[in-house]
Order: structure tokens, then sequence, then C-alpha cells
């Protein structure tokens, strides 16, 4: 065997080396060329005259897409890229009061009602999206709104509901504050006495007093109670507090009932739960949910429990049965959702 001398060894090397990396950045170019189209986007809420702000991603491809608006306060960067792979445009608006959170406890479920139909009023007109084909995704708390919103419009809008309520706003209020003392240890007696306490709280929330005199009921009564709420993130533990559940927000959420807003639903629904979301007995949830969609003025509603959590998270088996639902929206003869677990009151 004849060995190479050294300067051609060098030249050979360095063309291997070239070539390497010209494939490296074609490569590179060619994967930048596959991502989805990106932008920050601005439209108008007529009904009030908010100027709302959402992220818009296209896939790359041409031709006319279905799109959806995703409605989440969880990271959506792996459901976004999923869903453009899978063809589909998708809106993520920003919640209004997503960083000043006065704006959002003075908007009422009507009011985040219209911006979804300003959403999807926008995205209807967005060049590459096929106006015919719109849906909604709404997770956790975006799920009242998005609900009454769709349960309301003139034409059917598919909406794909993650962990939405399924209990009265009350019931919710009540077993969320329960779980988290019991979490920190409560005792029997410390647990009926907050019962009460959120019995007092509601009660006065739910009034048709004005704001102010709500809050200042509140705050009194906060003041006297013997017991408090378990420390949580989703409202302040000081004077503030009474603001919050005083406010328009907190009202209708607690005034919020699932069972009957599922049953105005004429667009096609499905409801996802997760096995081990927070505070979530299924069989109760699943029920619940089922007895609501009886009474739908729709045939096209399906319910899907699966692995995990859907709450705050999006998870690569949720995300595939949002796909799947979604398609045979457009596509009646394709296959149900693969990903649902076996419903364990059938």
């Amino acid at each position: 065997m004849h060995e190479l001398p050294l300067h051609c060894d060098m030249r050979i090397g360095r063309a291997v080396s070239i070539a390497t990396v010209g494939l490296f950045v074609a490569g590179t170019l060619h994967a930048q060329e596959a991502r989805p189209v990106q932008e920050e986007v601005h439209y108008l809420n007529p009904e009030d005259g908010t100027t709302l702000t959402a992220y818009l991603s296209v896939p790359p491809a041409s031709g006319q897409f279905p799109a959806v608006v995703l409605l989440s306060v969880a990271g959506i960067v792996p459901v976004t890229e999923h869903l453009t792979e899978a063809g589909y445009a998708v809106l993520a608006p920003i919640r209004r009061g997503f960083v000043a959170v006065e704006p959002l406890l003075q908007a009422t479920y009507a009011d985040l009602g219209g911006d979804l139909r300003a959403a999807l009023d926008f995205l209807g007109t967005v060049s590459g999206v096929d106006s015919r084909r719109l849906a909604v995704i709404a997770q956790a708390d975006d799920g009242p709104p998005a609900l009454l919103a769709m349960a309301a419009s003139p034409s059917p809008v598919p909406l794909a509901l993650l962990a939405p309520p399924a209990f009265s706003g009350v019931e919710e209020f009540r077993r969320e504050q329960r779980a988290m003392a019991r979490r920190d240890g409560a005792r029997a007696d410390e647990l009926r006495a907050l019962d009460t306490y959120i019995e007092q709280i509601t009660e006065i929330a739910l009034s048709q007093a004005e704001p102010y005199v709500r809050e200042y009921r509140l705050d009194a009564l906060r003041t006297r109670s013997p017991v408090q709420l378990p420390r949580n993130a989703a409202f302040p533990m000081d004077e503030r507090q009474a603001h919050f559940f005083a406010s328009p927000l907190w009202r209708d959420r607690l005034a919020f009932e699932p069972q009957v807003a599922l049953g105005l639903l004429r667009s096609p629904a499905l409801v996802m739960i997760g096995v081990d979301d927070a505070n979530t007995p299924v069989e109760a949830y699943l029920d619940s949910v089922r007895r609501g969609l009886a009474a739908a003025r729709t045939d096209d509603t399906s319910v899907c429990l699966v692995p995990g959590r859907t709450r705050h998270s999006f998870t690569p088996r949720s995300m595939n049965v949002l796909v799947e639902w979604l398609d045979r929206r457009w596509d009646p003869a394709g296959p149900p959702p693969s990903g649902c677990l076996e419903d364990p009151l059938r």
C-alpha cells in the first residue's frame, strides 16, 4: 500500500472538511427554510376597543391552511410547533392583563369572549389561512370564556378544551382551597372553618353590590376571620386579596356553571382531561362533563382521558390527540383520536 505525501493528505483532509461544512450549512439552511413563519401581530376587539396582541405561526409551505386560536398561559412552544408541523396555522393571543393584572381583573367572561371572536376574525383574514377551517383550543381557566363565546357563536367553530372546569365555580374554588389546606396539614376542624370562610367569600363576591362595596365587605371579612385561605399564587395573601375577589373576573369565575355552558354548545367539541391533573376526581369529572354534553345542540362531542396532566402543560400524547381530532373535523372519514385511555365510566 502506497502512502500519500503529507501535502496531498492535508489537501484531501481540507476538501473533506469543506464538504462536511458545506453539507452542514446546506442542512442548516434547509432547516431554517422549513421553519414556520412567526410574527407578533395586533388587532382590535371592536366590542370594547381593546387593542390585542398575539403571536402568529404559519407553516412554511404554500397553500391554504386550517388554523387554530390557541388560548393558554402554559408553555405553548411545543404545541405550536406540533400544530404547524401538522399543517396548521396558529394564533396565540396574549391574554389582556398578562403583565399588569388589573385589565384582566376588570374583564368579564363576555369581554374575554369578545377577545376570542376578534382573534378568530383576524385569523380568518391572514394570507394562507382557510377561513372555512378555523378552530379554538382553550386550556384550563381560558376554557370558560371560550366555551361561552362558542356557545353564543352563530356559526359552529370546533372547540377543544383541555382541563376546563367541570364543577360549578364555587365548588371548584372550594375544592382547590381544601386540597391546598390538606397539603399544608390542616386538621378536620380547620377544614370545616375554611369551608365556612369560603362560603362567606363567595356569597359576597357573587352579590349584586357594586365592586367597591364587595371589596369593602370582603376586606372586613378577611380582617375578622379566624382562618385564612391557604397560600398560593392565584391571588395575593394581603389586603389586596379583597380587590381580586371583588373584581368582575372573579365574579364570573365563581358564577360559572359548566354543565349549563356545555349544554348550550352547537359547535363540535372535545374535552380532554389527564389522569394526574391536580384536584380532579376523574370519575366525577367525566360524569359532570358528560351530563353537560348530553344536552348540547350537537352530536359531535368527544371526551378523552389521557395519561399525565393537561391543565398547565401539553404532552406528546395530548398534542397528538388534538391534531387527530382537528383533522377529523375537516375529514369526517379520518380515524378518531388514538391516544385516549379507556373511559372508566363506560
